[in-house]
């Protein structure tokens, strides 16, 4: 029955769910109906391991009384069945512990209608139409590199969902995804050469997934024959795919819960200087066909732009109902049914060089391809292994690097940032550019 509900049905049964709650003592009250199907197809070495299409109807059912919380979630929904969870969120609110802070859920304000976030072409895929793509990718790797490994995955998701609260908010959403992830590893007796890359978009029109391993495979190849480096301080050169990494980890320690709770590096920071003055970023959610953008939250409240640094100077945090009525601040629309705070698409604003320059100018120094910085949410420091890094010595990438480590703190780090690239990878509603953070500890053993 789940997969023949209509839209229509999905708001109402989530309505049905909302008031059950209600009605079995909660003061608030709000629930969610998603309807999904996934086409998922997996490699493992180098030939298709699976490929299978699953269908589910999942709701989840938050109730609050006096600010305490009870949530039920279910699969495979009816009207019976969603009922009963309502009936069980509302009895559990019931028996939580008082929060004085709670003051209540978001109101029926507009949100901002968003395009691109559904594409019918995609919504049609076939699991053989996929898997062609993942055999794709094993031709295109075997291209640059006939002895190539490669494991990954490509998925396709098409989700319809309904949201309503006790306060009349209703939403309604449609939404498609395609993605591709890739790994490759290359073996030339015992030395070995790995890398991965990844595609993904909300439409067709946004990714090039046929042949995205074969440029995994030139990175991998140029990862062969990594040598050890010499302990010093010197450049760190953090390519797209890092910077990424690095940038959306700062995005999500600006959320409001973590920082009210005393748990995050930027307590007591608002409105100071924590990075250098290269470095504005932006968090919106309301971008056309933005990997994370939708014109509202997970508690239906609408989003807003966001700019997070602004010339180095933490400008604002992430909030969501609970905690924008906390600080008595507008709610930025971030926060989950579940609880918690996220961050949507990350954008910087660019600077006046291209990355090829920024490593030519670049005396000593280590680049890093991909890979995370790792920092402690609390605390801020870091303490990283460099898994896809060269050596950048008299402004090139001289050779790979191996058993090297980054240490530092992510303030640090931020202060010491001293260029970003004009040009960049994007990713829909992302920018991915390069940046180049000064005086670096790097740990190697040679």
């Amino acid at each position: 029955m789940a997969e023949e509900l209509t839209q229509e049905e999905l708001l109402s049964i989530a309505a049905e769910a909302c008031a059950a709650a209600r009605r079995a003592g909660a003061e608030w009250a709000d629930a969610a109906v998603t309807r999904s199907r996934e086409i998922a197809v997996e490699l493992e070495k180098s030939a298709v391991a699976s490929a299978e299409t699953i269908s589910s109807t999942e709701l989840s059912v938050r109730a609050v009384t006096d600010g305490a919380r009870g949530m039920f979630l279910l699969e495979g929904v009816t009207r019976e069945n969603a009922v009963a969870a309502g009936k069980a969120a509302g009895e559990l609110s019931r028996q939580g512990t008082p929060d004085p802070d709670f003051v209540a859920l978001p109101g029926p304000d507009p949100v901002e209608t968003v395009g691109g976030l559904y594409d019918p072409t995609l919504a049609r895929l076939t699991v053989d139409e996929m898997a062609g793509i993942a055999v794709s990718n094993v031709r295109a790797a075997r291209e640059v590199a006939p002895e190539v490994i490669l494991a990954g995955s490509v998925e396709a998701h098409r989700a319809e969902s309904a949201f309503v609260n006790s306060l009349g908010v209703t939403r309604v959403g449609l939404a498609t995804r395609i993605s591709a992830q890739m790994s490759v590893v290359i073996r030339r007796g015992d030395d070995v050469g790995s890398f991965y890359d990844f595609d993904v978009g909300r439409r067709l029109e946004d990714v090039a997934l046929a042949s995205l391993s074969a440029e995994a495979a030139r990175w991998a190849l140029r990862f062969l024959g990594a040598r050890r480096v010499a302990s010093k301080r010197m450049a760190l050169v953090l390519g797209p795919l890092a910077s990424f990494g690095f940038l959306r980890s700062l995005a999500a320690s600006s959320n409001a819960e973590s920082i009210q709770r005393q748990r995050s590096f930027l307590v007591g920071r608002l409105g100071q200087p924590i990075a250098s003055p290269h470095l504005t970023l932006v968090d919106d959610g309301l971008i056309p066909a933005g990997l994370s953008s939708r014109g509202y939250d997970g508690e239906g409240a609408p989003r807003r732009r966001v700019t997070l640094v602004r010339q180095g100077v933490f400008a604002a945090m992430l909030h969501n109902s609970y905690t924008a009525h906390k600080a008595q601040e507008p709610n930025t629309g971030h926060g989950s049914q579940g609880g918690g705070i996220a961050p949507t698409n990350i954008q910087v604003e660019l600077g006046s060089r291209t990355a090829e320059q920024i490593i030519a100018d670049t005396e000593e120094g280590i680049y890093i391809n991909a890979g995370g910085l790792g920092a402690n949410p609390v605390s801020g420091d870091v303490s990283a292994s460099v898994d896809f890094g060269f050596k950048i010595e008299r402004g090139e990438l001289a050779y790979p690097v191996t058993n090297t480590m980054v240490a530092g703190n992510v303030l640090e780090f931020l202060r010491h940032i001293d260029a970003v690239s004009r040009d960049c990878r994007r990713e829909p509603g992302n920018h991915l550019p390069t940046l180049r953070i000064q005086d670096v500890e790097v740990a190697g053993s040679g």
